[in-house]
């Protein structure tokens, strides 16, 4: 009865080793050793429970106590050579499986393990060829298959490798093992469109596990597709797998998709996992500095550099932070050292061009020749890549729009006019939708246009590809150096003329776009082509028509009539400030008495900056009680409401307002802005203008001054403008969305006359 009973655990155990339960093949295993102790075969299989646990001493206890009771057993010392190769012993192990092997010489098992430890041993010839050796022998196992692939890998033969996994998969496809294999190579080598169904298979088969998940979530996150990603992330959590690495890739899902709080705390478990990983510490920082937490991010960024200064990575986030915190000059030194530790990184390249545009200490001319560098450097590197055949008579102009932004963005309120109000009998749209996440915008736009594409998930090249074959008259480009921008598909030239428009306040340096739309306010005609790689193209009225946000409040009155003293404000973000400005505003309070400074930035949500900035203010004679500085709010209308404590409010010089200049007069506050001699320090002179504002505009650093300290004196004229201020912006060139397309529609078909 014993003997019975002891087959059928030893069998049970079996089967639970093979479903991946090493806990219950262990405890089965032993019992079938307590009941038939002298079964050598029983004890092989104790051992072997021990080996695939990683119970390296008890293994070997069983494989030694197997070849007690039968020493000349060739699957005994397979087992115990197995053991020994896993301890490093190297003479022992081969001497082991030698031996085997002059028992039974065509024991196939017996070759693929030594083929194995030949290979660990850094014996990767041999090991190839004992391997194949095995498969002669059995051609119909897909263990021998696997190893033989998994041999082929570690000896970089990866074209070999990924053909043995193949077939390996071909000859039982059940087996989600041989599947996850291939796709973790394909993933090493950066195929992560071949990954994918590779890896959907393993994950698909019976007894799945978490590191397959995981594999596969690798593979999605690198083709951008990032909500699948997340999921099969969450799968492998679910599943028992974690990692650092893991946890840092949840991270960078979450800050790609905005979810702030999520990504600081999967970078916060990453650092806690593993410590010395200093690249997680740096990517810790970057999601504390997106969501506002500035001084938390600087101390990441900085402890990062402190304990190796050549994290690239960590120089450029903190060229990010002192940008963002109006120290634009501080940044520069650090961008340079990212750029010299990674010449590659793309995203620093815009991160230092964007930088110079905030600067009041640089010469505008000096700002094109960094961009104009850049451009020529990147032409080099990535010439164009596309032949163009002629567009057939009489056909529509297709035009093409790229951008990241095209959802809840500032750029959504200037391009929605245009995709509206376009002649669709004249011309087709083609808008590619580069955002990390669509929402209502994004659908509303999608309905607009001839054809929307989602895009994320491309790559440059592939990206390009498509763009040429949707033949793309004319492709626009709406990002510049600012975030998730293109540049590098705009470098292969994909349509036969490129445009930059709308969401960079300058050139972008790259000879692959030709044209820049414009106004000749904005770039008055012999003042700035000179600081252009691109043709200006102007539009004879304003070259942005504002969409404002469904959500925004009604006016309310003027703010001064309930408080009882002037407030200027700017809600611009601090990158778009400095310490010239600041010492203007603060002449400007000076000038008007009891007056106080409103600011709201998402980097004041933290309390150093503000109180560094309060600091600067009061040492400039301005009170404390003088200023109220505000962070980041989540929904537009709370954003907006703040406008009902602003009685006038101070544009930022050089980097003008957009967005905030159309919200600002929108909510019925008048701006005051100064004009400048390039595009940057023009916008809102063009805006201003449009409404018919222009008295507002100053034209140096004194009558900047002067017009703000005299508007405050005027409160019959605030009270005038506050309450007509938003009639007067829907009755203007501003709001005028049909006259803005006809204009934009002349300039597209001047621009495709030049082809």
């Amino acid at each position: 009865m014993n003997e019975r009973c002891a087959g059928a655990w030893n069998l049970i155990s079996r089967m639970a080793a093979l479903n991946g339960d090493l806990e219950t093949a262990g405890d089965f295993a032993s019992l079938a050793c307590e009941l038939e102790p002298v079964n050598a075969g029983f004890a092989r299989g104790l051992g072997e429970v021990f080996l695939q646990r990683k119970d390296i001493g008890q293994a070997e206890a069983q494989a030694r106590r197997a070849l007690e009771l039968e020493p000349e057993s060739p699957e005994g010392l397979v087992l115990l050579g197995r053991v020994l190769a896993e301890k490093g012993e190297r003479g022992n192990a081969v001497e082991a499986f030698e031996r085997a092997l002059r028992l039974r010489k065509d024991y196939a098992e017996a070759i693929s393990h030594y083929a194995m430890a030949l290979q660990k041993f850094g014996r990767g010839k041999e090991a190839i060829s004992q391997i194949r050796k095995s498969c002669a022998l059995e051609p119909e196992s897909v263990e021998h298959q696997t190893n033989l692939a998994t041999i082929l890998e570690q000896e970089k033969r990866y074209v070999d490798a990924l053909a043995a996994y193949g077939k390996a998969a071909r000859m039982n496809p059940d087996i989600g093992y041989v599947w996850f294999r291939q796709g973790k190579l394909l993933n090493g080598l950066k195929r992560y469109a071949e990954a994918v169904p590779v890896l959907e298979k393993a994950v698909a088969l019976p007894g799945r596990l978490g590191e397959f998940h995981y594999e596969l979530g690798i593979a999605l996150h690198m083709g951008k597709r990032f909500p699948e990603a997340l999921e099969q992330y969450g799968q492998a959590l679910a599943a028992g797998y974690n990692s650092a690495a893991l946890q840092c890739n949840r991270g960078v899902i979450f800050k790609e998709l905005r979810r702030g709080g999520d990504s600081i705390m999967a970078f916060h478990t990453a650092v806690k996992m593993d410590p010395s990983n200093l690249s997680y510490l740096n990517n810790l920082g970057a999601a504390a500095l997106e969501i506002g937490l500035n001084s938390e991010a600087l101390d990441c960024f900085e402890e990062a550099v402190r304990q190796n200064p050549k994290i690239a990575t960590a120089q450029n986030n903190i060229g990010n932070l002192l940008k963002d915190r109006a120290r634009g000059m501080d940044a520069l030194p650090h961008y340079r050292k990212s750029m010299e530790l990674d010449p590659s990184s793309s995203d620093t390249q815009s991160n230092y061009l964007l930088c110079h545009m905030y600067l009041s200490e640089m010469d505008p001319k000096a700002v094109f020749e960094e961009h104009r560098k850049w451009g020529l450097e990147k032409a080099k590197k990535t010439p164009p890549a596309f032949k163009f055949k002629p567009r057939s008579p009489g056909s529509k102009l297709r035009v093409g729009f790229l951008s990241g932004d095209l959802c809840h963005h500032p750029v959504a309120h200037f391009i929605e006019p245009l995709f509206r109000e376009y002649d669709k009998e004249r011309f087709e749209f083609v808008a590619y939708g580069d955002q990390r996440k669509s929402d209502e915008f994004s659908e509303r736009f999608a309905k607009q246009v001839d054809l929307w594409r989602e895009t994320c998930s491309l790559t440059d090249e592939a990206l390009a590809k498509k763009i040429h074959e949707d033949r793309v008259d004319i492709l626009f480009e709406l990002s510049g150096h600012t975030a998730y921008n293109r540049m590098g598909v705009l470098a292969l030239k994909p349509a036969p003329l490129q445009a930059s428009y709308l969401g960079y306040p300058g050139t972008t340096g790259l000879p692959a776009i030709d044209f820049r739309i414009t106004d000749e306010l904005v770039d008055p005609v012999g003042m700035t082509e000179k600081f252009h790689t691109e043709r200006l193209i102007r539009l004879s009225r304003c070259a942005w028509c504002y969409e404002p946000d469904a959500e925004a409040p009604e006016v309310g009155t003027l703010p001064f009539q309930r408080n009882g003293h002037i407030a200027f404000g700017c809600f611009n973000n601090m990158a778009k400030l400095n310490p010239a400005l600041f010492d203007m505003w603060a002449e400007i309070l000076i000038k008007v008495p009891d007056s106080h400074l409103r600011l709201k930035a998402r980097t004041l949500t933290d309390d150093r900056v503000k109180n560094e900035l309060k600091d600067f203010f009061t040492a400039k004679g301005i009170a404390a009680e003088r200023l109220d500085f505000f962070g980041h709010t989540r929904k537009i209308h709370e954003h907006l409401n703040h406008y009902h404590e602003v009685d006038i409010a101070l544009d930022s010089f050089p980097y003008h307002g957009t967005t905030t200049t159309c919200e600002a007069m929108w909510m019925g506050c008048p701006v005051v802005t100064r004009a400048g001699g390039a595009h940057v320090s023009r916008v809102g002179v063009s805006l201003l203008s449009a409404v018919g504002l222009e008295e507002l505009i100053g034209q140096n650093r004194e009558d900047y001054i002067g017009k703000a300290a005299a508007l405050a004196g005027d409160i019959d004229r605030l009270v005038e403008l506050r309450a007509g201020m938003r009639n007067r912006l829907k009755s203007s060139l501003l709001m005028n969305a049909p006259d803005f397309a006809r204009e934009f529609e002349v300039a597209l078909l001047q621009m495709a006359e030049a082809r």
